[in-house]
């Protein structure tokens, strides 16, 4: 829903956040030789291993761990289709030696991947919903803890050797990451899970492509009995998302339930709604005349409109409240 430029989120905005990942993650040197670390491990199965050479052969490790979500779809096609040619005994050792390999639980996430994060980026909100804050928090001695969860875009069950891959990784709020919204869902095809889509292929919000927040827009509908605003609950109404001349989101609502989970906050609407009814243009202009405040600051305060350049990131519902201020002519 709102765009994951990491570089924004930087604390230290000169620090070489790629260079320094790739050097954390080899830091863990426990693997089958002594102080091996995962890159050679990685050029070890390439040399010795002819059906793991195979399936990696037009790749070095780098080219995984930091691949962008363009590159990552490339890798995925490349690397299944290769996996698929193996024989069935060397698939299925194949794999396990890249589950293996690139096994995110063991020691990675808490040793490396969520330190990492915590340390380096100061994160607001989710980016997938822009519901919950995913903030830092300070306990005692100075230690951070993080309140986000490290979701993989592009499932790591179903594409293994994609688990450590930084741009796969995306900061979220527990609901996002969890079974009973995105769980284990592919992002990159088909699931049935999910239904059938024209694009079934999601667009991350780390993606130079992603622009959510300008082709899916929440639309104000209001219960036929209703005239002129003049609603009495949130009952009366539906805020519902909807895209704009193309069905490139369709997919990606519906697999972090955008629309059931916002049904639960039409009171924001309903309070917007009431606002506008008790706060007219004239009142507005009076308060200016009574307070000496200029007019759109009057109005910011009423409304807690968003500018047109601020970060939706920033608070929760705030994309929520910029779409609905413009259905309402408040912007």
């Amino acid at each position: 829903m709102i765009n994951l430029d990491y570089n924004n989120f930087l604390k230290d905005k000169d620090f070489d956040f790629v260079k320094q990942y790739l050097s954390d993650l080899k830091t863990i040197t426990k693997f089958e030789e002594p102080n091996e670390n995962i890159e050679e491990r990685f050029d070890r199965y390439k040399q010795n291993d002819n059906s793991f050479k195979k399936v990696f052969k037009d790749y070095v490790f780098k080219d995984i761990l930091l691949a962008n979500t363009e590159e990552i779809k490339i890798i995925i096609h490349s690397v299944d289709s290769k996996i698929q040619t193996l024989t069935v005994t060397n698939k299925k050792e194949t794999i396990k030696k890249i589950k293996n390999l690139f096994n995110y639980s063991d020691k990675y996430q808490s040793k490396v991947l969520t330190p990492f994060f915590t340390k380096n980026f100061n994160f607001r909100t989710c980016f997938y919903c822009n519901k919950d804050f995913i903030t830092n928090l300070k306990k005692e001695k100075n230690e951070l803890v993080s309140t986000f969860q490290l979701d993989h875009f592009f499932d790591k069950g179903t594409y293994p050797y994609l688990a450590l891959s930084f741009y796969n990784l995306i900061p979220s709020c527990t609901t996002c990451n969890s079974s009973k919204v995105k769980g284990t869902k592919n992002t990159f095809a088909h699931d049935s899970k999910v239904g059938t889509f024209q694009n079934e292929t999601c667009i991350a919000p780390n993606d130079e492509r992603f622009d959510f927040h300008e082709k899916v827009k929440f639309k104000l509908i209001l219960e036929p009995s209703c005239k002129d605003l003049h609603i009495k609950s949130g009952d009366d109404i539906d805020i519902p998302l909807k895209e704009q001349f193309t069905d490139e989101y369709d997919k990606y609502i519906e697999i972090f339930k955008l629309n059931e989970r916002y049904k639960a906050h039409k009171d924001i609407v309903f309070e917007m709604i009431q606002k506008a009814e008790l706060y007219p243009e004239s009142r507005l202009k009076e308060l200016q005349d009574l307070t000496g405040v200029p007019f759109q600051q009057i109005k910011k305060d009423i409304f807690n409109l968003i500018d047109e350049d601020d970060d939706l990131s920033k608070k929760p519902f705030s994309k929520l409240i910029k779409d609905i201020s413009e259905e309402l002519g408040l912007v």
